[in-house]
């Protein structure tokens, strides 16, 4: 068996995957038919073969690329150890960038917390980091909705300005999904340890 992937969210936004490729085990040839945020979990080597012409990419735990769909291949783990992925397939279509408020856009009201990784006509991408007891800046999420996948165990709370407040928990390698704009609301780290994760914003 070349590896193995989990549908871990399913919608007419986005379809959330978490892979796992097994050493030297080639996938059947394929192809993607939806750009994808790739999350890379750990330290890795693949090789991605198209019209038998080799691709070597040397991938670093907590790595995020964008793959655009393309043609046929063949992919291969070619290093020694399980190289976990999760993978955000972007289902709906680019189209206008929705109105941010700038006192409330995240990556603009708290960089202290947020760095802005890429962005395109479909997505926008960024890393959250919020040491042991921290607290972001009040912010909201516009657009579609919004994936993230935890790079580190999480152990938070999520408090918004209407004064309510849910847990939010997790641990490495989870990923979760939430539709829609968000008003405004912080995270705060409650755990003994900083955490860390990828937030996929959909226009």
């Amino acid at each position: 068996m070349w590896g193995q992937t989990t549908t871990v969210v399913e919608n007419a936004t986005v379809r959330i995957l978490s892979a796992v490729d097994k050493p030297h085990a080639p996938t059947p040839l394929h192809k993607h038919e939806f750009n994808r945020v790739m999350v890379y979990l750990d330290d890795g080597d693949q090789d991605i073969t198209t019209d038998g012409k080799v691709e070597h990419h040397h991938w670093k735990a907590g790595e995020v690329v964008w793959s655009p769909g393309g043609p046929m291949h063949v992919s291969e783990n070619v290093g020694a150890k399980d190289l976990r992925i999760v993978e955000i397939e972007i289902h709906k279509p680019a189209g206008s960038a929705p109105k941010r408020n700038r006192k409330l856009d995240a990556l603009a009201a708290d960089r202290a917390h947020n760095t802005l990784l890429f962005e395109n006509d479909q997505v926008r991408v960024f890393r959250n980091k919020l040491p042991a007891g921290g607290r972001e800046k009040w912010h909201e999420h516009v657009g579609a909705g919004r994936a993230v996948v935890l790079l580190t165990p999480v152990a938070a709370r999520v408090e918004s300005a209407t004064g309510d407040s849910t847990p939010m928990n997790g641990a490495a390698g989870d990923a979760m999904w939430r539709d829609g704009v968000v008003k405004q609301h912080r995270g705060v780290n409650i755990g003994s340890r900083d955490s860390e994760m990828i937030l996929v914003e959909v226009k």
